[in-house]
């Protein structure tokens, strides 16, 4: 599994959208709910490797929600960051999480071209990975 769709699955667990339904990997496509999330990857980069082979991946995950009530695109994103960054550490299937943080809060991305507020939650995951 890889780590966007772990963090979908996490997401999904966690109540924020059902995947295929109104929670998507790479972006929303047409016949998507007016209402809806997607998880993008946005790249990473290894941050620590031993001797052994071992290392630490810092991946960089765009989370972006849209919704017509621009309140509620405020509301949901808050309450993901405010889980991420809570003060246990989220675990995501298939991967051993060292970390996991949303890099700053809830920005808002503007509006789509049917009037949607869409707004983004960056996220940070590190994984430890053994060879």
């Amino acid at each position: 599994m890889n780590i966007t769709k772990a963090f979908t699955t996490y997401m999904e667990s966690e109540g924020f959208g059902t995947f295929g339904g109104d929670l998507f990997i790479g972006g929303a496509p047409l016949e998507a709910p007016a209402s809806c999330w997607w998880v993008v990857s946005s790249g990473g980069a290894p941050e620590l490797k031993n001797s052994t082979g071992e290392m630490l991946k810092a991946y960089v995950l765009g989370v972006y929600y849209r919704d017509t009530d621009t309140e509620q695109v405020y509301e949901k994103l808050q309450q993901l960051e405010e889980l991420i960054n809570s003060i246990v550490c989220v675990q995501l299937d298939s991967y051993e999480t060292v970390n996991m943080e949303a890099l700053g809060f809830p920005a808002d991305q503007d509006l789509d071209a049917e009037d949607r507020t869409v707004g983004l939650l960056q996220v940070t995951v590190v994984i430890h990975q053994s060879e």
